[in-house]
């Protein structure tokens, strides 16, 4: 699974590599980004990329709200177009979650060893995902939530499963693609991701803690 992420890039970052149409909303930089916190969403809008904050926690539209067990985080790629809380938005509503890395843990002993994943050039890239529109009377959430895969072979080293990452010369491919077109090819471990991890402090595993501190290798 994908439990935590960062995004440390300045929003000038975002608009070069997305191409984005608008402006990038006001946000922090962040090094430990955890479910239930607002962070940045690519999607379409009449065939323009736009950037929005959105809530971390998929929202079905048909649940009672972000306090119910309808809460979901990531999304397994194997089963996403048959699962109620998804299918809607696999269908209709797909995004990419700009980030420049994220957290796994690994091992048998407690508290199990964080490792940060990031991409050889320490850059952006995106993650596969899909958001949904939550409203009630009173309120408007706007959610997504992180597909994830079997691991490729660098993460086979630390756990199981990944985050699907999509890269640049698909992002129409994901974000515009019909339900009918063969967007399955994407949500597969990818090979030439060149990406690089190494273990770093339980600090991460606070919410509480957030700086560039947590990055560094121990």
């Amino acid at each position: 699974m994908c439990g935590r992420f960062t995004l440390g890039k300045e929003p000038n970052s975002l608009l070069e590599y997305f191409h984005l149409h608008g402006e990038v909303p006001t946000f922090h930089l962040s090094y430990n980004i955890a479910p239930t916190q607002m962070s940045l969403v690519v999607y379409a809008n009449q065939q323009h990329r736009v950037c929005d904050l959105m809530r971390w926690g998929l929202i079905p539209s048909w649940s009672k709200g972000p306090d119910t067990k309808f809460n979901m985080i990531n999304a397994r790629a194997e089963s996403i177009e048959e699962k109620p809380a998804y299918r809607s938005a696999f269908k209709q509503r797909r995004c990419l979650v700009p980030v420049d890395g994220f957290y796994e843990w690994s091992g048998q002993a407690r508290p199990k060893q964080p490792y940060y994943i990031y991409q050889e050039n320490q850059s952006l890239f995106a993650l596969a995902g899909i958001w949904e529109q939550w409203q009630s009377e009173t309120e408007q959430i706007n959610s997504f939530c992180i597909i994830t895969t079997n691991a490729n072979t660098v993460m086979q080293n630390i756990h199981h499963r990944m985050p699907v990452i999509i890269r640049p010369d698909h992002f129409d491919d994901w974000l515009l693609s019909g339900e009918s077109d063969g967007y399955q090819s994407l949500l597969i471990p990818r090979e030439d991701i060149e990406l690089q991890y190494h273990a770093v402090s339980t600090g991460v595993n606070s919410v509480k803690n957030n700086s560039p501190d947590l990055l560094k290798p121990i």
